[in-house]
């Protein structure tokens, strides 16, 4: 299997290190920028290179793994897609739904895969959380959040590229976790403001959602928090009692730890979900298999993301 990873910073690296992990994956690398392509390629021992995503277009590489600015994800994914090549895409799915479904509909049209990387939703505690919730009966209160310093530099400071701010970029990730551990939701309601990360977009948010099954959830995420507490990243509350994720145990690119089920310890697989995300798309292009997390689960996301938008921007 071929890839190409269209993205040599941050999140790129990140990516190709998992590919290394994993084997049994040619990879490339690409930027418009030789030597740094050159560089990229010798640092993760890629096949390859390319200094030109028309080349990718028109290689014989079979997977395109897009980690680009949120304004570039509709037109590079319907590039990709159009040229026969299966994708994967750096959440979130898009700027708007409208963007979210023109990349569905492609890959359909073209009868290949696209599967938006959300980590999050391959969490071992998330989904640990999700098996035990039953025993707490009926839920009353989700508590999801995320509190740090981030003064981003580039496209990540330009509110059109971006489609928002923090709650567009890191917030989805955490809208994720609360809404495959809620369900369906009634309602969303949000404030935002902007106060020290230095970008265009809000960057603090907290939001107020009314599931369908009756539990109330917030969730609190923020770009403007210099040195904040271990606090858990999720709390589960229900008439049987709580599930509350234990920071102190978090390892690797896990975004979660082990669990405490009212009082007692429940450990956890510590699975890097990023290398569990790559390895199910793969799986699902040899096997022509359906992806493990079909991309309109991306959409749901983005579509509570804009839906707490329309109340606080």
């Amino acid at each position: 299997m071929k890839v190409a990873v269209v993205g040599c910073n941050g999140f790129g690296k990140i990516h190709l290190s998992a590919m290394r992990n994993i084997g049994g994956i040619e990879y490339y690398v690409f930027s418009r920028d030789e030597q740094k392509a050159k560089d990229c390629m010798k640092e993760f021992n890629a096949t390859g290179y390319f200094t030109k995503y028309e080349d990718i277009l028109r290689s014989n590489v079979d997977v395109i793994d897009l980690l680009v600015s949120h304004d570039q994800h509709l037109k590079m994914g319907v590039e990709a897609m159009r040229s026969g090549k299966h994708l994967m895409l750096e959440k979130p799915i898009a700027r708007t739904i409208e963007e979210g479904e023109k990349l569905i509909n492609t890959a359909k049209e073209n009868g290949v895969k696209f599967m938006v990387l959300e980590q999050f939703f391959f969490d071992s505690s998330v989904r640990k959380a999700r098996e035990i919730m039953p025993k707490l009966g009926k839920i009353s209160l989700i508590i999801v959040r995320s509190t740090h310093l981030y003064q981003p530099k580039g496209w990540r400071t330009n509110k059109e590229k971006m489609g928002g701010g923090a709650f567009i970029d890191g917030g989805v990730h955490f809208i994720d976790t609360l809404l495959n551990l809620g369900g369906d939701y009634e309602k969303a309601l949000g404030l935002c403001n902007n106060y020290f990360s230095g970008i265009e977009g809000e960057d603090t948010t907290i939001a107020l959602f009314k599931f369908k099954n009756n539990a109330l959830g917030t969730i609190l995420y923020s770009w403007s928090v210099p040195k904040p507490p271990k606090v858990p990243g999720f709390e589960i509350h229900g008439e049987n009692g709580s599930i509350i994720e234990d920071p102190n145990t978090r390892i690797n690119r896990k975004p979660f730890g082990d669990l405490v089920f009212n009082g007692e310890v429940v450990k956890v697989d510590q699975v890097n979900p990023i290398e569990e995300e790559i390895k199910g798309f793969i799986k699902a292009v040899e096997n022509n298999e359906p992806v493990p997390m079909p991309p309109e689960i991306a959409l749901r996301d983005l579509k509570a993301v804009l839906d707490v938008y329309k109340t606080c921007m």
